[in-house]
């Protein structure tokens, strides 16, 4: 077992770090590569979480007892871990006071044919049911949840509006609670599940409208009785800390210096960052913004006091990197690039001029960071990273328990999953739209299987971007959330809004109460935008909203597995979901399904989708002037390196979109060759010129009247030439990168 002296050892080691950060690197990928095939066919996947504790603990014994004279380090530690193994298996599966086994009637072990126990298999609690639900929501929690649940309802308008952000079954359970109703015959009326009267009371509770009506049972008298045994934070430890501030030059000389120790154990690796993360970081600095505080441990240890940085590593660490020139400030993420500062007037001997009243005069001036390296920024904004001040709240006489303990609580926290840091890329107008939908539109609480939870995780706003996508902008589709957020801020007018949101209440209306089922089969977070820009085309054809109904119980029966010229659902199980290719297939097939089965005539439509614009635009004819993705996937590695993945091609997609214009005839007619010429500036660290180049050549009259060719090649040839002519400009030309505003 590691005590307390064999951490302090392996600390003070630097091979023995090296080895542990090797495999606990990437939240220890090589490490659980090598139990992978020790325990593969042996146990069960659930197992595996229990077992990567054993093996983090084999680790740090064998970093400490290895000796590299006797054994290779990785035969040794297999080795360890296979007996650890053999050990968990003895002590997990075979006996009775760590398992469940099966026993007859009699209580009498009953062993299958070999002689071995029958073991009734544990189950996490977060694993799914056929219902979507976690086990440990049908479990008993010993609370009554009428119970919980008291309310002091006014009889005024409030009551109306709370009661109105209800679904219809959370209304009617309530309204039916508040007439005393016993739960089992609410159930009964309502015709639901266990499980559903449960999730209804709960989405109630964790109604943020419910506050104001709700009565705090524990409100006078508080008294709650604590177990002594239980660890409690004591006073003298809670006052054992102070909060300070301190300079960014303070800080990165005390990490330079080895006063701050950097490389605690449970710490990641530094340089964690995207670099849109770093360069938005950079700039908030020289903006002058305040950043999350810092966090370190002071340790005493043989009369020494370390101390140890537990949160604030990829702050510091980019930090020094940008201050020692490493890392130079790119365009992606860095909205706030150009940054104002205060420069004095100076005479001709380099002193401060002073005005009318012998204060020193100075003026305005705006510096762009893009491209910058530290040694590059102007002597104010030098002196306004090094002074920058930073929170610091720091912990004395610390033990290592007590590190380990601070850590957690640090970082025990859920960071913003993409749809919510997606919503983040809007305006507050165009936000305020989305959530006009996705918060009170009634089709997401009494249609379809939309969750409390997709309401707290921000997937419903998802579903509005991308259905306003799907119905208005399909051809502009892209993979990534954050370019369709981005897209959609651009380009979406309020109009558009209130026709999505009309359609929504329209199909809700259609549905009625009597295919809360059928809704629930067929629209999730994930299939809702598709559905509803079916439901937008069929909304043209003039006819009963009813009929539509009936075309979604008839595909949910059987039309999901017919084929349309050899094209089923089925063929797009194994494609990526949300790839262009993928939901405009899935769409059109849909289409064409409904029109079959309504007998709807499309012998001149077949061959065509409705565009955006309402202009309609052959396919062949599209794929042979943009590409599909598997196409420009192909010809960027054909043209700039057989190296590039599809992930690259993500992001060389979202910079196209930033800087051009989807109506631009550049961006239709050379599509393609962008991309590659993206990637080929990034790959010669010329993505900042590319910026600039765009922006310019989009403007250009002759380039806009230019008549591009069918192909590819041939367009990619003349741009990344005109690309080339510019950079050899600019080499030749003086750049000045202050701008006087004065």
């Amino acid at each position: 077992m590691i005590n307390k002296e064999m951490m302090r050892i392996i600390n003070s080691n630097p091979e023995m770090m090296k080895i542990i950060n090797d495999y606990s690197d990437d939240e220890n990928k090589k490490l659980k590569k090598l139990c992978h095939k020790i325990w593969l066919g042996k146990i069960d996947m659930y197992e595996y979480d229990d077992l990567y504790d054993v093996a983090i603990q084999c680790l740090m014994e064998s970093v400490y007892s290895f000796n590299s004279e006797k054994a290779n380090f990785e035969t040794y530690l297999t080795g360890n871990i296979k007996r650890k193994f053999d050990t968990w298996m003895r002590d997990n599966r075979f006996r009775l006071k760590r398992n469940n086994l099966v026993t007859d009637e009699k209580g009498k072990i009953i062993y299958d044919e070999n002689g071995t126990p029958t073991i009734i298999k544990n189950i996490s609690l977060d694993a799914h049911t056929e219902d979507d639900n976690n086990l440990i929501e049908k479990l008993d929690s010993g609370i009554n949840i009428e119970d919980e649940c008291k309310f002091n309802f006014d009889s005024d308008e409030k009551v109306e509006k709370f009661l109105n952000s209800l679904s219809k079954i959370q209304k009617n359970i309530l309204l039916m609670r508040m007439e005393d109703f016993p739960s089992e015959k609410i159930k009964e009326e309502l015709g639901i599940s266990n499980g559903e009267y449960n999730s209804a009371m709960k989405a109630i509770k964790m109604n943020k409208g419910l506050s104001m009506f709700s009565i705090n049972k524990n409100d006078g008298g508080y008294n709650m009785e604590v177990n002594m045994e239980d660890r409690i934070i004591e006073i003298s430890e809670s006052e054992n800390y102070r909060m300070d501030k301190y300079s960014m030059y303070s800080l990165l000389q005390d990490k330079k210096n080895g006063d701050m120790n950097c490389n605690y154990i449970l710490q990641r690796e530094p340089f964690q960052w995207s670099k849109e993360e770093a360069n938005r970081y950079f700039c908030r600095i020289l903006s002058n913004l305040p950043i999350p505080e810092i966090i370190l441990c002071e340790q005493k240890k043989k009369g020494l006091t370390i101390s140890h940085l537990i949160d604030g590593l990829q702050r510091l660490s980019y930090a020094e990197a940008f201050k020692e020139n490493r890392i130079k400030i790119g365009s992606a993420g860095a909205e706030r690039h150009l940054i104002q500062y205060r420069d004095y007037v100076l005479d001709d001997n380099g002193n401060r001029v002073p005005d009318e009243e012998g204060f020193p005069e100075y003026e305005m001036k705006v510096f762009d960071v893009i491209g910058k390296y530290y040694k590059d920024l102007p002597d104010e904004l030098k002196k306004r990273f090094n002074n920058f001040n930073i929170n610091v709240t720091k912990f004395f006489d610390c033990t290592d328990e007590q590190i380990a303990d601070h850590i957690r609580d640090y970082n025990n926290h859920a960071s913003m999953n993409k749809e919510q840091g997606g919503l983040l890329n809007v305006s507050a107008d165009i936000a305020g739209h989305i959530k006009k939908i996705s918060q009170k539109n009634s089709f997401f609480k009494n249609c379809g299987k939309f969750t409390n939870n997709n309401s707290i995780k921000g997937k419903l706003e998802r579903v509005v971007v991308e259905s306003i996508m799907l119905l208005f902008f399909r051809e502009s589709w892209r993979a990534s959330l954050d370019s369709i957020y981005k897209f959609v801020n651009e380009n979406t007018t309020e109009q558009q809004f209130l026709k999505l949101n009309s359609q929504f209440n329209r199909l809700e209306l259609a549905l009625g109460d009597n295919n809360k089922d059928l809704s629930k089969e067929l629209f999730t977070p994930t299939t809702m935008p598709m559905w509803i820009s079916v439901f937008d085309k069929f909304t043209t054809y003039n006819i009963e909203d009813s009929r539509f109904v009936d075309f979604l119980n008839a595909y949910n029966i059987e039309l999901k597995d017919k084929e349309i010229n050899g094209i089923s659902m089925a063929d797009f199980k194994d494609q990526q979901t949300k790839k262009k290719t993928t939901i405009v297939g899935k769409i059109d097939l849909l289409i064409r399904l409904m029109n079959d089965f309504l007998h709807i005539d499309t012998t001149e439509t077949e061959n065509n989708i409705e565009s955006s614009d309402n202009k309609v635009i052959n396919v062949n004819e599209s794929e042979q002037n943009t590409g599909c993705d598997d196409e420009i996937l192909s010809f960027v590695k054909e043209n700039v390196a057989d190296d590039i993945e599809e992930v690259d091609i993500d992001e060389y997609q979202e910079f196209v979109d930033e800087y051009l214009k989807i109506d631009n005839p550049l961006y239709i007619k050379c599509k393609a060759a962008l991309i590659a010429l993206t990637a080929y500036a990034y790959r010669t660290e010329k993505d900042i010129e590319l910026a600039t180049w765009l922006e310019n050549y989009q403007k250009n009259t002759n380039a806009i009247d230019k008549n591009y060719s069918p192909s590819q090649d041939v367009n990619y040839k003349y741009i990344k030439m005109d690309f080339d002519n510019y950079i050899n400009f600019l080499k030749n030309s003086k750049k000045g990168g202050i701008i006087n505003v004065n």
